[in-house]
């Protein structure tokens, strides 16, 4: 028969191997939860990027669209020459501005860079900095592709940060100059 003392004994090592794998287990399950998260947030960014990719390739145009001259139809997407580069500017940001609160997405900053000028068509570029969540984001990005006037996503830039992300937002709008 086993002993009362030798019976304590093993019932008390249980208990310490039990705890010592309470200890161990407990803060492997939060660091798997944590990559788990940052994994859907990475698989939330990929789609994103995909979608915007697959919308790119789609506004791609064959060469003999491009040789044809631009349609009045075209012509009235781009701003007319009398409007300055600021007014412009101006309005854009106001619009821009204003479509990203109804998001939810806060307008972290902006930035206006030079305009690119050029014989017909001029390019006026506008980085905007985004704090928000994904999925109002593309809401704001469709609203954006579908404004009245032409607006060309130059580039994006979406980063993880805590609790949601941080995007950076090329725009380009453009001026009639003939």
């Amino acid at each position: 028969m086993i002993k009362r003392e030798e019976l304590r004994k093993f019932g008390l090592s249980i208990i310490i191997a039990l705890a010592l794998a309470n200890f161990l287990v407990k803060p492997l399950q939060t660091r798997l939860k944590e990559a788990e998260s940052m994994l859907n947030q990475l698989k939330q960014t990929y789609f994103m990027k995909r979608e915007l990719y697959e919308r790119r390739l789609s506004q791609i145009k064959p060469k003999e669209r491009e040789e044809k001259k631009l349609e009045t139809k075209d012509l009235s997407m781009l701003y007319p020459q009398d409007w300055s580069y600021n007014a412009i500017r101006s309005k854009l940001l106001k619009w821009l501005t204003a479509k990203a609160e109804e998001k939810n997405l806060a307008v972290i900053n902006f930035e206006l860079l030079e305009v690119k000028k050029g014989p017909e068509v001029s390019e006026i570029p506008i980085v905007l900095r985004l704090r928000g969540d994904v999925k109002p984001f593309l809401e704001f990005l469709k609203t954006v592709e579908t404004a009245e006037k032409l607006i060309i996503v130059r580039n994006l830039e979406v980063t993880p940060s805590r609790p949601d992300f941080t995007i950076n937002l090329t725009l380009s709008v453009f001026r009639r100059e003939m």
